[in-house]
């Protein structure tokens, strides 16, 4: 959680001194313009990493955060445009791994699991708000649910699922 504080006061800092058009990669340690952002291509992406259509590539910051914790995620807002939910969804395909039980992610498939992811994120971020706020007593996080449909998810919150023979001993 300390490079969310971190990007939040480094945002702070650079609107500040006038540049709103610089974006801060505080892993790399450099600024990223927004120029520099829109000719990022997919070839810096790891392989298997898909970008829902319009976006061309995503910082590398968003491979290198922990699962979840993608930089400037919490400051998402519901309904932001696209562009903002990339890294998280970056993030997000990068680091679920093993985890992840949805179908791979094709050209026809990632556009509707981006939608779902940024149905999920607005969901973790109003939550967790209403953590801070102290209407709440849980926080939520991202998770391998986060790009499955409801059927996709209804096989995990059906009921009890009764172990195999010889499993309780």
């Amino acid at each position: 959680r300390w490079y969310q504080r971190r990007v939040r006061e480094e945002a702070a800092r650079e609107k500040a001194r006038g540049n709103s058009a610089k974006f801060k990669d505080i892993f790399a340690g450099k600024n990223l313009s927004k120029k520099k952002l829109l000719k990022m291509q997919p070839a810096h992406l790891p392989t298997g990493i898909h970008l829902p259509t319009g976006q061309k590539a995503a910082p590398k910051a968003c491979t290198d955060a922990d699962f979840g914790e993608s930089p400037g995620m919490e400051r998402i807002r519901r309904n932001s445009k696209d562009k903002f939910y990339v890294c998280a969804f970056v993030n997000f395909q990068f680091r679920v791994g093993d985890d992840k039980r949805s179908p791979a992610y094709t050209a026809d498939t990632v556009d509707m699991r981006f939608e779902l992811f940024k149905k999920c994120v607005d969901d973790v971020n109003k939550q967790n708000k209403k953590y801070a706020a102290g209407t709440a007593t849980s926080t939520a996080g991202i998770n391998f649910f986060c790009d499955m449909t409801e059927e996709e998810k209804r096989p995990f919150f059906n009921g009890l699922v009764q172990p195999e023979d010889g499993m309780l001993g």
